[in-house]
């Protein structure tokens, strides 16, 4: 498989990559600062009629190349919606911005920074070079027992490392404690993070760490009522320990029981699947890896799309992106957490383009939540961007009218997703990296990159009642 066949679904987005930049550098881009509107820029469009208000907050000109950072969405027991992200607000800094609704979504307050860092490169050998990668913030947030944590990805200002830091909040976001690290026993930096809160309260964060000279997924947890993390374990050292895909997100949830499952892109001869780890009440190791699927998709290089996992009652769903037969497309895979034995299918076969960063929500009557970006057409792909690449595909132009978000629910108790729906396409926009939450009154909230000819800019609204398919 050749990473064209990966790549070919970014062409256009690389082109108004430029078209972006270009406005940047004419002076017509959007201000510095970010700012929520109430209404829509003049274009934007919904797909649901009577929809409350799209909230835009502006990013900054150096995101616009920018495809690995993400939104995050968290809602409490009162029904209060927390949006964070982060920017790169300057060549040498990182900064995590946080706000959120206490109106159901009709307005958001002024974003404020949490954090500001410095920018961490990786360093590692490629065909007998030494190359260095941005590594991003990607903040992550979740409400467990009365209070709200906000986690992310921290440099030093001389960028000579990468931590996983968290800010507790007990008064629902009008304030946050002073971060403290995630501890862990040596300087391994944290990478490509997830965190969840489970049962009473507990909290777990997971990522990737390169303590034994290879990207290896580790979890930690903070006990329901405690104050402090427990040590990070290693979930998979992977194949001879080598690791496993070193830059593809990994993810993080608990059962009801208490069992954290860490789920992450395998590789095993060669194929990049996903693969979950698993840790019961009392053990003191991962169990696994489980594989989701195993021996699918072969390629020989690191797609930046991770899985997604919550658990409902009995069962584990994971969310993920291959590219087994060609085009990148989306799937859902379903196991009882006794057996582990996965079955898996197509989250939209209909879907004519691209698809990928599927991320999923369990509410609060059992009911499974998807969303996940598509291109709005067939899409071209590109014939000289074959092997391991890191780096953003060349800008070219090419055919396909942009991406969107979709969205389907499954009900509780059923067994297959409905018809999925954009939340508000645009032609000519990408729209990327989604992120969802339900609130405590069923309302359903959605976040999500957007790139158009004017700029990149974070959006969040309230789907309208009754769009749910």
């Amino acid at each position: 498989m050749k990473r064209e066949q990966v790549r070919g679904g970014w062409i256009k987005y690389g082109l108004l990559v430029l078209l972006a930049a270009a406005s940047a550098a004419g002076g017509w881009y959007f201000s510095t600062g970010p700012t929520s509107s109430s209404a829509p820029p003049s274009g934007a469009e919904s797909s649901v009629p009577d929809a409350p208000n799209v909230h835009r907050f502006p990013l900054s000109a150096a995101d616009v190349k920018d495809t690995n950072e993400a939104p995050t969405l968290a809602a409490d027991a009162a029904g209060r919606v927390f949006l964070a992200w982060a920017s790169k607000t300057g060549d040498r800094e990182r900064t995590v911005f946080f706000t959120r609704t206490t109106d159901s979504g009709r307005m958001f307050d002024a974003p404020h920074t949490i954090s500001k860092g410095g920018i961490y490169r990786s360093r590692s050998s490629e065909n007998g070079k030494i190359v260095g990668y941005e590594r991003r913030a990607v903040p992550h947030l979740a409400t467990a027992a009365d209070r709200l944590e906000l986690s992310w990805s921290e440099a030093p200002a001389d960028g000579s490392g990468i931590t996983l830091r968290l800010a507790t909040s007990a008064d629902a976001g009008r304030t946050f404690a002073a971060p403290v690290s995630v501890p862990h026993l040596d300087g391994m930096r944290t990478t490509f993070t997830d965190m969840a809160s489970g049962p009473n309260g507990a909290l777990a964060c997971c990522w990737l760490g390169d303590r034994n000279g290879a990207q290896q997924p580790y979890a930690a947890v903070r006990p329901a009522g405690a104050t402090a993390f427990e040590t990070e374990q290693v979930v998979y050292l992977g194949q001879n320990g080598k690791g496993v895909c070193p830059c593809c997100p990994t993810a993080v949830g608990f059962a009801p029981d208490g069992t954290l499952y860490v789920a992450y892109r395998n590789v095993n001869d060669g194929y990049r699947d996903i693969a979950i780890g698993r840790l019961r009440p009392g053990q003191t190791a991962f169990e696994g890896p489980f594989s989701v699927v195993s021996n699918t998709w072969k390629f020989d290089g690191c797609p930046h799309d991770g899985p997604s996992l919550v658990v409902i009652g009995d069962d584990i769903h994971v969310t993920w992106m291959d590219a087994r037969n060609g085009p990148q497309r989306a799937y859902h895979a379903r196991a009882k957490c006794a057996d582990m034995i996965f079955s898996a299918r197509e989250l939209n076969p209909a879907g004519p383009g691209t698809q990928g960063n599927a991320r999923l929500f369990k509410d609060a009557a059992g009911g499974l939540h998807v969303v996940w970006e598509e291109s709005l057409g067939a899409e071209s792909t590109a014939d000289e961007h074959s092997g391991h690449r890191h780096a953003p595909v060349v800008p070219k132009p090419g055919a396909g009218g942009g991406r969107a978000i979709q969205y389907a629910t499954m009900a509780p108790g059923a067994t297959a997703f409905g018809q999925p729906r954009a939340v508000a396409p645009r032609a000519g926009a990408f729209q990327t990296r989604p992120a969802l939450v339900t609130t405590s009154d069923g309302s359903v909230f959605v976040a999500w990159n957007e790139l158009d000819e004017s700029g990149k800019v974070v959006v969040v609204t309230r789907l309208a009642r009754g769009v749910n398919p």
